[in-house]
């Protein structure tokens, strides 16, 4: 097939376009496909991040995009047009993820509609801080989709509420390979960052949802049999800092959560990773999630909250535990659940049959079974 997939990838930084860079990778090694990329995703003002641009060497063999499309200049859509028309595709994948792309990705898809068959691929049909038009917006933008694939049954659901006739596809997020984290020991990385005693890691890009505030606090609640585990934050904050560190101070946790701020490459991200013995996903809302995918990628087993991508992917005492959301109390109990027994090493089994579950193929898989190839 011909296939078009417009995306953000490398060397954009950022979740999407890692996830975009490995897509592409798995397309092109079955299809003939055209990648549609980005010049610029957003203006400086929206943008809290120090660079738009990715550090790590992520494998790009293969993942060539034609890199058109501006936030700001209509010329650069005109020219994608264009250019995804003479390619002639059979269909055309667009990634969506936020609906500051709305006006740009909806006139788009209603101009390609007539063409081919348009499928969104949603990393999240709504924002996770919605703003007062953001669905009826999002609702005018996804309409022209000929299918969907998604990666929590919540966005099914919210799809299928709007377009109740649509053709909406679950498939869970898949594993990624991280450079580096091959012939990467636990106790190597531990010395090199200096860690002793317990460890749970939390990172990513740090804003309201994803609740880091709650793991503080329930790491306050821990009794003294925890004294030696510590909260390690590796992330970039995208909202003021002085929260947390307060909550710190508040429940005399300076010596047991350690703050490391700032956008990681993937090499440092894999040692930090390895260094823990889990990863703590405390989200008060996902859809789908990357930094599941990194965890399990590295053999981490996580404590994540019932929300999103987390319920379908992390099965309960097989490759991690999972608590309520926004629920301290909660957390904490699921915070000793994994520690007790066997410890953290009762999920090696189970995250390696995740890995084998959760795959490039069966996104490209589900795109095909909606244009009717599958």
């Amino acid at each position: 097939m011909k296939i078009v997939f417009i995306s953000p990838t490398f060397p954009l930084r950022g979740g999407i376009a890692r996830y975009g860079t490995y897509l592409l990778n798995a397309l092109k090694e079955r299809h003939n496909c055209l990648g549609i990329g980005f010049k610029k995703l957003y203006p400086s003002l929206l943008f809290p991040g120090k660079s738009q641009l990715e550090r790590s060497a992520i494998p790009t063999d293969g993942t060539e995009v034609l890199r058109i499309l501006h936030y700001g200049r209509p010329g650069t859509w005109i020219k994608a047009f264009r250019e995804i028309k003479n390619f002639q595709p059979d269909c055309v994948i667009i990634t969506w993820w936020v609906p500051f792309w709305a006006i740009h990705l909806g006139w788009l898809a209603r101009a390609l509609a007539p063409i081919c068959p348009v499928i969104f691929l949603c990393h999240n049909v709504l924002p996770h801080e919605q703003r007062r038009f953001d669905a009826k917006l999002i609702h005018w933008a996804l309409r022209p989709g000929h299918g969907y694939i998604v990666h929590s049954e919540d966005n099914r659901s919210q799809l299928l509420d709007w377009f109740p006739q649509a053709k909406v596809i679950r498939r869970e997020h898949p594993i990624y390979e991280l450079v580096g984290q091959r012939g990467l020991s636990r106790e190597k990385a531990r010395k090199s960052l200096k860690i002793s005693g317990r460890m749970l890691l939390f990172f990513g890009l740090i804003r309201p949802y994803k609740g880091l505030d709650v793991a503080i606090e329930a790491f306050s609640e821990l009794g003294p049999q925890y004294n030696d585990l510590k909260l390690w934050v590796a992330g970039e904050f995208w909202e003021d800092g002085a929260r947390y560190r307060s909550l710190i101070e508040k429940y005399g946790l300076q010596n047991r959560v350690i703050i490391e701020p700032g956008y990681f490459s993937d090499e440092d991200l894999a040692e930090r990773i390895c260094a823990s013995d889990g990863v703590i996903l405390p989200y008060k809302s996902a859809t789908g999630s990357g930094v599941l995918a990194n965890a399990f990628a590295m053999d981490r087993p996580v404590i994540a909250t019932r929300v999103g991508c987390f319920k379908e992917m992390v099965q309960p005492d097989v490759n991690g535990v999972l608590c309520e959301p926004d629920n301290a109390e909660s957390l904490a109990t699921a915070i000793e659940d994994f520690f007790s027994g066997e410890g953290p090493g009762r999920f090696d089994e189970g995250i390696q049959e995740a890995k084998n579950k959760f795959t490039w193929d069966a996104i490209v898989d589900a795109a095909m079974e909606l244009t009717g190839h599958g």
